[in-house]
Formats: structure tokens, C-alpha cells, sequence
């Protein structure tokens, strides 16, 4: 069955932990978003969730640091930092799904790791709080190595996420598939901060109009130059792959100076 959902969505930690400090039009605009992100997931009913995501030292370490990892538990908990404003709890896994696509990997030229033992951050756990996914949707999370060079390539997630989309396709549930992460930030490094709306923008054009070479095009010094947080648009760059260039819409992008990210939602066609 066709994917029946698909979003990108920023998870700056601010969202929930400091929501007061950003200005009241863009914590308004940006709520908008997420309330209507919310509402069409549960229209779409969905039966399983693929969470294309990242994380920020809580399961990988300088000890192991691989390109991609699929979680292949029964369940998560999170989220690890209690600061989020969000009640820790257990979120059910998609077991049977996440080792499915591990299989179509690695019939299809790709060797992620995988997990059966993984913790949510805010990462994960900001988007799946402000969607409203309870412990009722089964979630795949498949994180990207977004912290440590050698980063995957956009032209190699891109192509991962074909595979993922493909192996989607061949499954008989409803699956939604979520981007989390970016926009451009630099968090706790030299240029924290720092905001590059130009870069946001062009981004998230190319997401919309399925451009399939640009998104392939970017290099990891492109995304080093928009802040060290601008890797974690690798997964946007999977989801557009998994959704073969179906065409997207920008609900809300706000610069949030407070939360030094820039912030933006985009929902996709793939009705």
C-alpha cells in the first residue's frame, strides 16, 4: 500500500521546553502548523509510523557511529531530557516493520544498522508529542548519523530513502512517514545561533517541487556552512526519496531567534 502521510517537520527543543520566549506571531504561526500536521495524521489513520530522525548522543557514542540505524524494538521510552515539558512514557515499536526494512536494505545495496534497544530525545519525541502519536501507533525510527564526519551523503540518503519507500510500498498497513529535524542551526557550537533563512528557503523549495537533483546536490559542506543541526535534513532529503518526488507544501517557517533554529513545516501529496 502507498504511503498515506508524509510530513518534515523542525524539533528544536524550544518548542516545548521554552514556547514562552519566542515571539507570540511566530509560536502562533508554528502551532498553526502543528495542530493541522496533527489533525491530518489522524484523518489519515495511519497503522504504523517510519520516523526518519536523528538523536543527539544518548544511544551512539564515539565508541560506534554508524551511517544509519533502524530500531527493531517492541517499544521506546523517552523523552531522556526531562527540561522538554513532556511526561516520559513508552512509545510502542513497529518490530516486525523495522525488520522488514532492514531486509529490503540490504537486498537493495544498503547495510544500515539496527537496534533493538533504543531511547527517544527531542529528536524524536518533540514531533511525536506535538502530533499527538500515542502508544496506539507503532513507530519505526530510523536515525541518520548527523553528529560525526564522515556524515552519509545526500545523494546516498536520498537513495536510502527510495528503498524505504519501495519496501513501504510492498506492506498492506497505512504507514506514514515523518522527516524530523533542521532547519539551518548551530547548536552549542561556535556560530550558535545562527540562523540562514536564504538557505531555509531554497531548501524547502526544492522539497516542494520534488527536486529530486538539487536535494542530491547538496554537499556536506553546504550544510556545515548553514550550522552543524543543518545535517539532520539528510532525513528530509530520505523522505523526499521514499516519496519519489511527490510535490510538497510550506505550512509555516519562522526564523525563532530564541530557539536559534529555523523552524519550518512542510506536508506532502501523496494522497
Amino acid at each position: 500500500m502507498p504511503i498515506v502521510f508524509a510530513a518534515a517537520m523542525s524539533h528544536a527543543p524550544g518548542i516545548t521546553a521554552w514556547p514562552e520566549a519566542a515571539p507570540a506571531g511566530q509560536r502562533d504561526n508554528l502551532g498553526a502548523a502543528f495542530e493541522r500536521l496533527a489533525a491530518d495524521l489522524h484523518s489519515a489513520r495511519v497503522d504504523a509510523l517510519v520516523l526518519l530522525t536523528s538523536e543527539h548522543w544518548v544511544n551512539f557514542f564515539l565508541d560506534h557511529v554508524g551511517a544509519f540505524c533502524v530500531g527493531r524494538a517492541e517499544a521506546y521510552t523517552g523523552p531522556v531530557e526531562p527540561f522538554l515539558r513532556i511526561e516520559r512514557r513508552e512509545q510502542a515499536g513497529a518490530a516486525d516493520l523495522g525488520g522488514r526494512i532492514v531486509a529490503a536494505a540490504y537486498e537493495n545495496g544498503f547495510e544500515p544498522g539496527f537496534s533493538f534497544d533504543l531511547e527517544f530525545d527531542h529528536g524524536s519525541m518533540v514531533p511525536l508529542h506535538l502530533l499527538g502519536v500515542g502508544n496506539d501507533v507503532p513507530v519505526v525510527p530510523i536515525f541518520f548519523n548527523t553528529l560525526v564526519a564522515p556524515q552519509p551523503s545526500a545523494a546516498r540518503c536520498y537513495d536510502f530513502g527510495r528503498v524505504i519507500g519501495r519496501a513501504l510500498a510492498a506492506e498492506k498497513q497505512r504507514i506514514g512517514v515523518i522527516a524530523s529535524g533542521g532547519l539551518s542551526h548551530d547548536p552549542g557550537e561556535l556560530r550558535h545561533g545562527i540562523i540562514d533563512s536564504s538557505f531555509d528557503e531554497l531548501f524547502m523549495q526544492r522539497m516542494e517541487r520534488g527536486d529530486a537533483a538539487g536535494l542530491r546536490g547538496y554537499s556536506n559542506a553546504d550544510f556545515a556552512a548553514a550550522g552543524a543541526g543543518a545535517f539532520e535534513l539528510l532525513a528530509w532529503i530520505a523522505l523526499q526519496g521514499a516519496l519519489d518526488g511527490a510535490r510538497g507544501h510550506k505550512l509555516a517557517y519562522e526564523a525563532v531567534v530564541p530557539w536559534a533554529t529555523g523552524m519550518g513545516l512542510m506536508e506532502f501529496d501523496v494522497a
